[in-house]
C-alpha cells in the first residue's frame, strides 16, 4: 500500500545547466509580462479590464475543479440573482482574489492569509463543511474512488503539515535564495502547496490564487491582472501529470517549471490579444456615442456590467430614468447591445464583450 508522500524542503537543488535553461525561459516570460503590464497601466479602462480578467480567471480556475459555469452564466446571474453551486464557486474565487490582493498591504503571504482565503473560497458551496480555514487533521488522498488503496497520490500526514508549510512560507517570503526568477519560483510555490495539500478541500483553487499573489508581492505585477489558469485548464491532464511527476524520489522539477513558464508566455500572448481587442471595441463605442452626443461614461458602465438594465444605467450615471432609457436605446441602435423580449425590466446584453472574453 502507498504511504503518505513527504516532499523535500525548499529551496530546490537544481543543476547549473537546469537553472540556465529555466532563466532563459523566464527572460522571455518577463518580457511578455512587462509588455502586458505596461499596456494595461496605460489603458483608460484599466479597472474594467481588471474586473473582466479576474472574473475570467475565476471561471477558468474553478473549471479545472469540474465546475461548468461559463462567463455568460456568471454575468447573467448578476442580473437575475439566480446562482447555482457552480456560479457560487466562481463568485467566491473572484472575491478571494480581490481580498487576497488587498490583504497583501497589511500581512505577508502566510498561514493566516491562507486560512482567510480558504474560508472565502468554500463559503456556502461544495466542501463548506470540510474544516473551513483550518489545515486538515486527518489523512486525505487524491484518487478515482473513495478507497485509499486506489489513490493516485497520498499527501503528507496531517501532523507534518505545519513543518512543510513553515518551510514554504520562508521560501515565499524570500528567506532562501536559489538563483531563480520569480515566475519560476511561483511555479515552485504552487507545486509545493499542491503537494502538501494542507486542506481537505479547495487546495487547487487556493494554490492558483497563490500564484498571482506571489507575483504581485514581488512586484512582477502591480495588480491582479495576469492569471495562468486558462492555459492550465487547456492542458489539465498535463498539468496534473507534471505535478504528479514531483511526487516521487526523483522529482522532475525542471520539466514542471518549464511547462509553467511556457504556459505563462502563451497566456501573456492571449491576454495581450484580448486587451487590444477590448480596447478597440471600447474606442469604437466611444466614437459612436460621441457622434450621437451621448455621455461616453455609459460605455464605461456597460464594460463594467455587460448584462444590464436601464435602472443600472440610471444609477451608475446619475441621470434620470428617461435619460438612461434614451442612452440605452442609442446603444441598441449601434448594433452592439441587444435587449431580451420582456415587456418590463428588460435586460440588455453586450455580446461583443462577452464573446471576446470567452
Amino acid at each position: 500500500m502507498k504511504k503518505p508522500f513527504e516532499p523535500k524542503e525548499l529551496p530546490l537543488n537544481l543543476s547549473s545547466s537546469d537553472i540556465i535553461e529555466i532563466l532563459k525561459k523566464e527572460s522571455d516570460a518577463r518580457a511578455k509580462l512587462e509588455r502586458f503590464n505596461s499596456m494595461l497601466e496605460r489603458s483608460i479602462i484599466k479597472n474594467e479590464i481588471l474586473m473582466l480578467f479576474s472574473l475570467d480567471e475565476s471561471i477558468q480556475s474553478t473549471k479545472i475543479e469540474g465546475t461548468q459555469a461559463t462567463f455568460f452564466d456568471v454575468i447573467e446571474s448578476e442580473v437575475s440573482g439566480k446562482k447555482n453551486e457552480d456560479v457560487q464557486e466562481v463568485n467566491n474565487y473572484f472575491r478571494a482574489i480581490d481580498i487576497g490582493f488587498r490583504k497583501l498591504s497589511t500581512i505577508p503571504i502566510c498561514t493566516r492569509l491562507f486560512h482567510e482565503l480558504h474560508k472565502i473560497i468554500l463559503d456556502n458551496s461544495r466542501g463548506q463543511n470540510r474544516s473551513l480555514g483550518e489545515y486538515r487533521r486527518i489523512q486525505n488522498f487524491i484518487g478515482p474512488t473513495n478507497r485509499i488503496e486506489d489513490a493516485l497520490y497520498i499527501p503528507p500526514e496531517p501532523q507534518k503539515i505545519g513543518g512543510f508549510i513553515s518551510n514554504l512560507e520562508k521560501y515565499i517570503n524570500n528567506e532562501f535564495d536559489d538563483d531563480l526568477g520569480y515566475i519560476a519560483r511561483a511555479a515552485i510555490v504552487h507545486a509545493q502547496f499542491e503537494t502538501i495539500h494542507p486542506y481537505l478541500e479547495g487546495n487547487g483553487r487556493l494554490g492558483r490564487i497563490l500564484i498571482i499573489l506571489y507575483l504581485i508581492s514581488n512586484n512582477i505585477l502591480t495588480s491582479p491582472t495576469f492569471f495562468i489558469s486558462e492555459e492550465l485548464e487547456k492542458s489539465k491532464f498535463k498539468y496534473y501529470g507534471l505535478l504528479n511527476g514531483l511526487r516521487n524520489d526523483h522529482p522532475k522539477w525542471k520539466e514542471w517549471i518549464i511547462y509553467f513558464i511556457e504556459s505563462s508566455i502563451r497566456q501573456a500572448d492571449n491576454y495581450i490579444e484580448k486587451l487590444e481587442a477590448i480596447e478597440k471595441l471600447h474606442i469604437e463605442l466611444i466614437k459612436y456615442m460621441n457622434a450621437n452626443n451621448i455621455n461616453g461614461n455609459i460605455v464605461h458602465a456597460i464594460f463594467k456590467k455587460p448584462f444590464f438594465t436601464i435602472k443600472y444605467i440610471q444609477l451608475e450615471m446619475g441621470v434620470s430614468y428617461n435619460t438612461a432609457k434614451r442612452y440605452t436605446q442609442i446603444l441598441v441602435e449601434s448594433g452592439r447591445v441587444y435587449p431580451d423580449d420582456k415587456k418590463k425590466n428588460k435586460v440588455f446584453r453586450f455580446y461583443d464583450l462577452i464573446d471576446l472574453m470567452r
